[in-house]
């Protein structure tokens, strides 16, 4: 007699356990719907090349107290007031940045706090970065490089971010915060087409930790300063030396404003607030 053989059983599956959902908390929230308004105050972002009126242009905002970090303000006077520039002095590092931040009483008499600029801020964070993180096993480093592959870099990208935790608190206490970088050239990849040049600040471009993008992300205005009408021709400049701030983006240059839809602002002379009075008063 032939003895069939009965085909084996699957395996069981154990039941998976299920999860129960969190309880509802036993004390309720309760929203409303409300005009979105904030008295906080305004992110803005200033870059240029060098020598193009960074710095003056900050002068000219409300009340504008310095953090001077390259000391490229000494001796400015305000073409107002004819003051010199107000500034926290004695500021030597990334961790000296931080306590000023943490110190509101130095801006009680001012509306705007500058950082000058944000561009040695990032060489400042780079340094403290490698002074107080050690490596996964415990070992300090030289350099960014020195903790492996773009590890380096994800550290100075969490230092970089503290400072805008910081200005955050200035901000909602209604202080304007002006950031000023010097102006850089970027290859932007593009995923539709070949990738082109834009003008930007000078800060970290990684498409893992990308300060750059953090920054700019972070502002509610970028104002680009550069000459107004010059244009390129068989490879030679030509135009004028008029200045503007650029402040609605081209593919070739970064800029942006929440609330100002015009492309540029004057900037003839580093006495022309014309973006402050549009910014701050609504002048058009």
């Amino acid at each position: 007699m032939t003895v069939r053989k009965l085909p084996s059983r699957p395996p069981t599956i154990p039941a998976t356990k299920k999860m129960a959902p969190p309880p509802m908390p036993t004390k309720k929230k309760t929203f409303e719907v409300e005009p979105w308004e904030t008295n906080d105050g305004q992110r803005i972002l200033i870059y240029a090349d060098t020598g193009m009126g960074k710095t003056s242009l900050a002068l000219l905002a409300p009340k504008p107290v310095f953090l001077g970090l390259d000391e490229g303000g000494a001796d400015f006077i305000n073409p107002v007031t004819n003051e010199l520039i107000k500034c926290i002095p004695n500021i030597e590092d990334y961790q000296d940045v931080r306590t000023v931040l943490h110190q509101p009483d130095l801006f009680t008499a001012y509306e705007t706090v500058v950082i000058d600029t944000v561009t040695v801020l990032q060489d400042w964070s780079a340094a403290h970065a490698v002074a107080t993180i050690p490596t996964e096993k415990g070992a300090m480093v030289k350099n960014l490089v020195g903790y492996g592959y773009n590890k380096g870099y994800e550290h100075l990208y969490n230092v970089m971010k503290d400072i805008l935790t910081d200005l955050d608190r200035l901000i909602h206490q209604g202080k304007n915060v002006i950031l000023i970088a010097q102006g850089a050239i970027h290859n932007v990849p593009n995923p539709s087409g070949e990738d082109f040049l834009r003008d930007g600040l000078r800060l970290h471009v990684d498409k893992s930790w990308d300060i750059e993008s953090l920054y700019c992300e972070w502002c509610d205005h970028i104002f680009r300063i550069a000459y107004l009408n010059s244009f390129a021709k068989a490879k030679k400049i030509t135009g004028t030396t008029e200045r503007a701030v650029f402040i609605q983006p081209e593919v070739y240059f970064r800029a942006k404003s929440r609330t100002i839809h015009r492309p540029t602002a004057p900037f003839e002379s580093t006495s022309d607030d014309s973006i402050w009075k549009i910014l701050f008063e609504g002048y058009e």
